[in-house]
């Protein structure tokens, strides 16, 4: 994947993000402050004004940028962290390679700002699952993805707002794991 083809990808997600503001906000709604949808919405329409389409690592850095000045709650600072994380490890060209490099500065990043690691039931149940799936050759697809969001149901939250709802977060897809499916997808690209 080159530039021009991640930033058409990246700024579909504000398609993607308006056709899902209703279902992430009803994720968001039972075990959070119903918000998510909306400020994924926010965060993705924003970058049509003010990507930097140069090269990769200017996508990635000025889509950082964009989503943790126009995403709130927890999400703009992870997402927005995580895409400057992943620039700085950007190349030209996206193959395999570059992709686990930058899957794998995504799922640290999640883990360093989100002080979280896997079982959890957050976003980075999702992203370092699909990195350790790309990683390993297997062919990850948004119903690939979708499975990885799927399982946080049976999680108990033990992080963020969902996190006060103990044993009822159970039964749940994890919004930001739901939102992380999306992006991936994007990053990705089998589908």
């Amino acid at each position: 994947m080159n530039a021009q083809q991640l930033k058409a990808r990246l700024l579909d997600l504000a398609t993607t993000f308006k056709n899902e503001e209703a279902h992430l906000t009803a994720l968001d709604r039972a075990i959070g402050d119903g918000d998510h949808g909306v400020n994924m919405l926010r965060g993705f329409e924003a970058l049509k004004d003010k990507l930097d389409d140069q090269s990769v690592e200017s996508i990635l850095k000025s889509t950082g940028m964009t989503l943790m000045s126009n995403i709130g709650g927890a999400s703009g600072p992870l997402y927005g962290f995580s895409f400057v994380k992943m620039a700085q490890v950007a190349k030209d060209e996206i193959d395999h390679e570059t992709l686990v490099a930058l899957l794998t500065a995504f799922t640290e990043a999640i883990a360093a700002r989100g002080k979280v690691s896997g079982g959890e039931k957050t976003m980075y149940d999702v992203i370092h699952r699909a990195k350790d799936a790309v990683e390993n050759g297997e062919t990850v697809t948004l119903k690939t993805l979708q499975g990885y969001a799927e399982d946080t149901k049976d999680l108990v939250a033990t992080k963020g707002r969902a996190a006060y709802f103990k044993e009822d977060s159970k039964g749940h897809v994890d919004p930001g794991a739901q939102s992380s499916v999306y992006i991936l997808n994007a990053l990705i690209g089998e589908d």
